[in-house]
């Protein structure tokens, strides 16, 4: 049934196109999807002050390793650094740490799978 309204033309043209995309494969999920895709890596908040860099880290639903990089230095001398890699179970939270001898400029996280 065809309304007046935008919304009710909007929903007899969403019903006339959503058989067309199941038809064509494009509507539903497939039948052996990926369990790994619904698990989670860990997350890190990077932080820094002066001369000390962090990032606080909570864990997802898969094993993750995290390290913590960071950019020292006072004006056009500056270099990156990254500490080493840290292992970060399901539910578990950890901080990684490094110092710098001037200041640091930036932190950023760097997180991979187990």
């Amino acid at each position: 049934m065809l309304r007046k309204t935008g919304r009710g033309l909007r929903a007899v043209a969403a019903l006339g196109v959503t058989p067309l995309l199941l038809a064509a494969g494009l509507g539903a999920a497939p039948a052996n999807a990926d369990p790994i895709g619904v698990q989670s890596l860990a997350s890190c908040s990077p932080h820094w002050a002066n001369t000390a860099a962090w990032m606080d880290c909570t864990g997802g639903t898969r094993k993750s390793w995290v390290r913590l990089g960071y950019n020292c230095g006072v004006g056009p001398i500056t270099r990156d650094h990254h500490t080493r890699w840290y292992r970060v179970d399901p539910g578990k939270r950890r901080t990684v740490s490094a110092e710098c001898t001037v200041r640091v400029n930036r932190a950023w996280p760097n997180v991979r799978a187990y």
